[in-house]
């Protein structure tokens, strides 16, 4: 099942292939305890010589590593892994060898746990040492830190002791831990790492669902704004457009604020609309439309009014104010436009 789940990971790091290779090695170490402790009769020595053990604290270093982003050197792995594999050479000479092993199986023993015992209480002096640059965020990486280092130090505490007396008492050190002790111990491991990879299946799997989730809705919510302010500003374009129909600008008494009232929408709703629309604002749309209105009166043919009676009756109730807006419309005074229609019909 551990298996399964981690192939199950989506994105996997360099953290979650050391957790694997942990939990791969805890599977191993296991079922060769089972097999040559219980199942084969006659061969515990080759469960009791293995030196399976010399790779728990190297690969929890590796794990450390791999959380915190770096790279992993080969050197590093190499250097880290050289005891277990000298043990392994001598392992496979002490299997291979019976003579050796019945001369020296008690140096071998005395020498492989103690090695044990020194490795279980290095590394996780090591990692205490360099554990506070853990993120805390990361509270499913660090329970497995803290436990692991817990389980090894215990171990060490265990197992240096015995060889130690042993060593002092000349007694034999094939059996210093029994073999339910090693079984107990070999679960917690596995049922910890198992657990990790469990969390980090449910993490990983529900958070982008989440991220679509969050994305769709609010993608949603987008284009539910889009159409209803693209409905709101067809019926504001009516509506305006409606009410500019009737010259209401060309009495002087008239201000914006009026018109806000007559049409029922605020001030910026207002501006916003001729922004877009005429692309200018409110008071430079009514000033331009006024200055429309004044120059249909200057063409007229029979056209004989006050120029300032006629900037009056088109909502300016200023003289410089129209002034400066005509010239600014038409660049001319309506002196000069009234002249330009009339040489254009006599032209025609």
């Amino acid at each position: 099942m551990g298996l399964q789940i981690y192939y199950l990971l989506p994105e996997k790091n360099s953290f979650d292939k050391v957790i694997m290779s942990l939990f791969i090695l805890v599977l191993i170490h296991i079922s060769f305890a089972a097999v040559f402790r219980d199942v084969v009769k006659g061969y515990q020595f080759v469960d009791r010589g293995a030196p399976f053990g010399m790779l728990y604290g190297p690969l929890l270093f590796f794990a450390f590593k791999a959380s915190q982003g770096k790279l992993i050197r080969p050197i590093q792995i190499f250097q880290h892994l050289l005891p277990f594999l000298i043990l392994l050479t001598v392992f496979v000479y002490f299997l291979a060898s019976p003579t050796f092993r019945l001369n020296n199986s008690r140096d071998y023993y005395l020498a492989l746990y103690s090695l044990f015992g020194i490795s279980w209480l290095f590394y996780p002096i090591l990692l205490l040492f360099q554990g506070s640059r853990l993120d805390l965020s990361l509270f499913n990486i660090k329970r497995i830190f803290y436990y692991s280092i817990i389980l090894l130090l215990i171990l060490s505490a265990i197992i240096l002791p015995i060889i130690f007396s042993s060593f002092l008492n000349q007694e034999s050190a094939d059996t210093p831990i029994s073999g339910a002790t090693i079984y107990l111990i070999m679960l917690f491991g596995a049922v910890l790492t198992y657990n990790y990879m469990l969390k980090e299946l449910a993490q990983r799997k529900i958070l982008p669902t989440k991220i679509l989730l969050n994305e769709l809705v609010s993608k949603e919510i987008q284009n539910e704004s889009v159409i209803e302010e693209g409905f709101s500003h067809l019926l504001y374009e009516e509506r305006v457009l409606d009410y500019l129909k009737q010259e209401t600008y060309l009495d002087p008494e008239f201000t914006i604020e009026k018109m806000q009232k007559d049409l029922k929408m605020s001030r910026s709703q207002l501006s916003q609309f001729f922004k877009e629309y005429y692309k200018q604002n409110v008071l430079k749309t009514i000033n331009s439309l006024r200055i429309q209105a004044v120059c249909s009166a200057l063409e007229e043919e029979d056209f004989d009014m006050n120029i300032e009676e006629l900037a009056l009756r088109c909502g300016f109730s200023s003289r410089a104010s129209f002034y400066r807006n005509f010239s600014f419309e038409k660049d001319c005074t309506p002196f000069e436009y009234r002249d330009r229609v009339i040489k254009k019909d006599t032209y025609l």
